[in-house]
């Protein structure tokens, strides 16, 4: 099995068309799971898998 390439959070922003800032906070609180680069910035990166994971979670939750 391949290894996929983790995605920052603009690219998974626009591959879901999901704002970025709710991308953002879903990392903070702890409902997406996600990297941490280090170094100030930080930029944190997400795993293809997990993404889908917390989609399925939101098409599931809005759609109940």
């Amino acid at each position: 099995m391949a290894a996929t390439i983790p995605l920052s959070v603009a690219e998974a922003s626009q591959q879901w068309n999901v704002p970025k800032r709710t991308i953002q906070h879903a990392i903070a609180t702890g409902g997406l799971k996600a990297h941490k680069m280090p170094r100030r910035t930080g930029a944190y990166l997400i795993a293809e898998r997990d993404l889908n994971k917390w989609i399925a979670k939101r098409v599931t939750k809005a759609s109940a």
